[in-house]
């Protein structure tokens, strides 16, 4: 079994047409398919999204033995051009009614470019995405409605659309919101306030118990069952199958914050330290015979040596002790100091000198 992305364009051939009038069945010419191969049909402009999952169930048919096609196609010129062609059948396995395979996320499973000629797929994650799109995509997002005129909120009720597809109650998310309102039950984000008018009644709305894991029909509770979140906290609450709960993920966040708080505040200080102190911090070195030792050292090396390899040696040494200086602050002590002893007027990190005493 081969797995293949098939573009269509309506401006051609309308193959949703063709599987409604042939009892979810379509001909396509080719003769690259094998029986039991899987074809995604992917529609092209406006839709750029893969509507349709067919299994090949018959292969090398001419044109006599394939439906009537003529009605379906646009574009008749072509049709008549591949009359003499050989068709394969399609049986209908899936359609997909929302934007579960759009180009964007076709392109963020691993498919590169636009679907624009028939493509064999071979690309592991991208295959795992085709095959299993609701589980490797926020589900919470991809809402079909509910009917409205019953006063009971159901959800998780499996419905026959040519697939099992589990129903959104959109009136459920507009009770939610109204009920919760429009702040982020995690981050207490407000988009209103970040954004302005675009940012207005705007947020997702969040299963607490995933529709997946219950598979039956249930009456949905709006205060128990459903929050509002923000985007970010929503991908982030399903990074992990079962998804985290709001609480467990407001706990991540505090500690996250804290830990970002706390470097804040030594950073602050170290910087408040290293303004009252550097100046006679880097008298110190200056005067630090041990420093002064190494440099000279450093310099009496056969084959000379480099500025930047003296910084780095005495950083990895002396950091510790004088652990308010920056890097900067050791290549300037240690430039002015070697200028003073050697006859070298300028001192480049990459040159290798040779130490030669003045006077």
């Amino acid at each position: 079994m081969r797995y293949w992305i098939v573009p269509s364009n309506d401006s051609t051939f309308r193959i949703g047409d063709a599987i409604a009038a042939q009892d979810g069945m379509a001909d396509w010419r080719t003769d690259k398919f094998s029986v039991g191969d899987i074809v995604f049909i992917y529609k092209t402009i406006p839709e750029k999204r893969i509507h349709y999952k067919m299994e090949v169930i018959k292969v090398k048919m001419i044109f006599d033995e394939a439906f009537e096609q003529e009605p379906f196609w646009t574009d008749k010129d072509q049709y008549y051009v591949g009359i003499t062609s050989f068709y394969a059948r399609f049986k209908l396995l899936e359609e997909y009614t929302d934007d579960i395979l759009s180009l964007h996320h076709l392109h963020e499973h691993g498919y590169q470019g636009i679907p624009r000629s028939v493509r064999e797929v071979k690309e592991e994650g991208l295959l795992d995405f085709l095959l299993h799109p609701h589980q490797m995509v926020n589900e919470d997002v991809y809402d079909v409605d509910y009917p409205e005129d019953d006063d009971k909120l159901y959800e998780g009720a499996l419905v026959r659309v040519m697939a099992n597809k589990y129903e959104r109650n959109q009136k459920a998310r507009r009770e939610c919101v109204a009920k919760k309102g429009y702040l982020c039950q995690v981050c207490g984000r407000n988009f209103e306030t970040i954004y302005g008018e675009i940012g207005k009644n705007f947020i997702h709305v969040h299963h607490l118990t995933p529709i997946s894991s219950i598979g039956k029909e249930y009456q949905l509770n709006v205060d128990t069952d459903l929050a509002p979140v923000c985007p970010n906290c929503h991908y982030m609450l399903h990074r992990k199958d079962p998804p985290y709960t709001i609480a467990e993920l407001k706990e991540i966040l505090a500690k996250q914050s804290e830990t970002v708080e706390t470097k804040q505040k030594r950073r602050k200080k170290a910087e408040t330290f290293w303004l009252q102190t550097d100046v006679n911090m880097l008298r110190d070195v200056n005067e630090d015979s041990d420093v002064r030792r190494l440099i000279h050292n450093m310099m009496e090396m056969d084959g000379g040596t480099m500025m930047k390899n003296i910084t780095s040696v005495c950083i990895g040494q002396f950091a510790e002790r004088y652990y308010g200086m920056k890097p900067n602050d050791w290549r300037h002590l240690i430039d002015e100091y070697v200028r003073k002893v050697t006859s070298r007027p300028k001192l480049q990190e990459d040159e290798v000198f040779r130490f030669v005493m003045t006077g």
